[in-house]
């Protein structure tokens, strides 16, 4: 069932009247994840629901900007991969807990690091030689991920990652011209669309452009030169 976000806001403050803490957990399944979900929950609330017995809830806690930190860090030792997934896609989490679960064994966990922007670029690093392409696509996408890994990133054999690498604003000019001769052309034209490489078009087109007028004016000069003799 869908809620809009005043009449969560009701269910919110109707519970949270008529129950205490510790009867939290007795609440129906749709309460409790409606509960978990709200921005406006009580942090000790959610610490309650991150112990409930159903994944969804505890799914739900680990999306909550609100949860506390220490409730995170237990989330992300979770025995299901939802539940730890929710977490590394968590803009809150603590960046130790994303290097944690990047090593997770589930690759859409390490994915939801790879694309988390609180994610440290040493972490991004590490999974920038991740077996999975998955993986690296994500890391190649985020812009916390340092120049050398992108540069290394552009030479994958994955065409998908090349091209998402095309796509990060931090990508240098030399390395976008490198990937502006790839065999693929969904890359080439992801190159030309990169702000850097417009910008670096643009002022070779100048320079070519000024070196055309003085081409110009000297030829109108010689022309000149001759008519009048």
């Amino acid at each position: 069932m869908n809620y809009t976000p005043e009449q969560i806001a009701e269910i919110v403050l109707k519970v949270l009247k008529e129950v205490n803490e510790p009867d939290v957990l007795s609440l129906s399944y749709d309460e409790k994840c409606e509960l978990a979900q709200n921005p406006n929950t009580p942090a000790e609330t959610l610490k309650l629901l991150a112990t409930d017995m159903n994944s969804g809830v505890r799914c739900g806690v680990a999306l909550n900007p609100k949860t506390p930190t220490e409730s995170l860090k237990v989330l992300a030792t979770d025995k299901d991969s939802d539940v730890r997934r929710c977490v590394a896609r968590n803009p809150n989490t603590p960046t130790e807990t994303l290097k944690v679960l990047a090593t997770d064994e589930n690759s859409s966990v390490r994915c939801c690091v790879a694309r988390n922007p609180n994610t440290l670029p040493e972490t991004l690093k590490v999974l920038s030689t991740d077996k999975n392409s998955n993986v690296r696509r994500w890391v190649a996408r985020n812009p916390n991920t340092p120049v050398e890994t992108l540069k290394v990133l552009a030479t994958d054999k994955n065409s998908g990652v090349r091209c998402d690498v095309a796509l990060n604003p931090n990508i240098p000019v030399e390395t976008l011209k490198v990937l502006a001769t790839d065999e693929y052309s969904s890359i080439r034209y992801e190159v030309a669309q990169n702000p850097n490489y417009k910008t670096q078009t643009l002022e070779l087109t100048q320079v070519q452009y000024d070196a055309l007028k003085v081409l110009l004016k000297s030829s109108q000069d010689e022309t000149l030169k001759t008519l009048s003799l």
